[in-house]
């Protein structure tokens, strides 16, 4: 697991505790289980399918809580995956520039989770 990742991962349990959930509780969102819950906030390996359940749980019970933060901290992502099905389009990038387009949008995404951790706060 790399850096990335790890940040990531300590971002999202820093949400959960700020949204006042136990591990538990975010199981029974997640649908998934308590220790499962566990193994991926320490990082530990779990499936691709976990860690989406997870963040998507989280997001869910921020938008709950705050959802004008949410829609404010997107606006930036949504634009910039305008742009990129703009560019897209226009250009006929191969799959490597595409790839490259696509990192950007995620690292935009994170700033948007970044943005509505601090407007939760």
């Amino acid at each position: 697991m790399n850096a990335d990742d790890k940040k990531r991962r300590a971002g999202l349990r820093r949400f959960r505790k700020i949204l006042r959930l136990k591990q538990e509780e975010l199981a029974v969102l997640a649908g998934v289980s308590p220790e499962t819950v566990a193994r991926f906030e320490r990082c530990k390996h779990v499936p691709r399918i976990v860690e989406e359940r997870v963040t998507k749980a989280i997001f869910k019970m921020i938008a709950k809580k705050n959802p004008e933060a949410v829609n404010r901290a997107a606006q930036p992502a949504l634009e910039a995956a305008e742009k990129w099905e703009r560019v897209q389009k226009q250009t006929g990038k191969n799959l490597a520039e595409l790839k490259t387009q696509a990192e950007t949008l995620a690292g935009f995404l994170r700033s948007a989770a970044n943005i509505s951790l601090s407007l939760t706060e």
